[in-house]
């Protein structure tokens, strides 16, 4: 009888995952975070997360969607772009796939989860708060100054909201018992760094046939179309994005092996 209530309570979480999803996502949409498509993305990552892992871990998503779009509306830019499938996917998909392997038994991967989110949620703040209130952002190894908004460089004050982030992703991981705060927090620090290194030494930079203005888009903010000065075509910010979560995300799911948790 209880392992049959346990797979009662199991599938009837997955309805409920996805309408709380689905709403989730639908305000989101309405009130202009995300695209069509995000919100579609966006529902299939919160059911992925709501159903295989829990509440809790719902409660952890949401809190980084609730801070990145928080920090998105900061002045003096409060009309953010809305994030499309790519963007949500690059953010939250190898959250979804940690969460998934938690719901099958396969691994302890709590920590891969959190670490994943942590990273995500630093990257994003490190980002707004570095465009609006960092100044002229610098390469990571060798400091040479960069454009504002410039894929790769860091300023002070958006690596610092960047720690304050992945301490505050660390700090709700503990306390909803999903991975130790002090190790999330850590890994998020690491993919934030990641994410500079690999956006400033592969990502694809563009320059504006126009102004000159050197851009991570093919097509620059005055309308004019770019050409590509340096790095890979085929690597953006969302395979940037990607790649600094599964980095972290797989330091978390190291930290989970047998004999490492406490």
């Amino acid at each position: 009888m209880t392992a049959l209530g346990d797979v009662l309570r199991s599938a009837a979480c997955w309805p409920a995952a996805l309408v709380g999803s689905l709403l989730a996502s639908v305000l989101a949409w309405r009130l202009g975070a995300l695209s069509a498509d995000g919100a579609a993305a966006a529902v299939a990552v919160g059911t992925v997360v709501a159903g295989a892992g829990g509440w809790g871990w719902a409660a952890l998503l949401l809190g980084f969607v609730a801070a990145a779009s928080a920090a998105s509306a900061l002045p003096p830019r409060p009309q953010a772009p809305r994030r499309n499938a790519r963007q949500v996917l690059a953010n939250g998909l190898v959250a979804a796939a940690a969460a998934w392997l938690h719901g099958l038994e396969a691994v302890s991967a709590g920590p891969a989860f959190a670490a994943a989110l942590s990273a995500a949620w630093a990257d994003t703040w490190a980002t707004e708060f570095g465009v609006r209130y960092g100044g002229r952002p610098r390469r990571l190894w060798d400091r040479k100054p960069l454009e504002p908004g410039a894929s790769g460089g860091i300023t002070a004050a958006g690596t610092a909201a960047g720690v304050v982030a992945a301490v505050c992703c660390g700090g709700l991981a503990g306390a909803l018992g999903i991975a130790p705060a002090g190790w999330t927090a850590a890994a998020g620090v690491a993919g934030m760094l990641l994410d500079s290194a690999v956006g400033g030494a592969v990502q694809a930079h563009y320059r504006c046939t126009a102004c000159g203005r050197e851009t991570e888009l093919t097509r620059c903010g005055c309308g004019a179309r770019t050409r590509r000065v340096r790095g890979l075509r085929w690597v953006d910010n969302d395979a940037t994005n990607l790649l600094a979560t599964a980095a972290s995300g797989a330091l978390g799911l190291w930290w989970s092996l047998p004999g490492r948790l406490p």
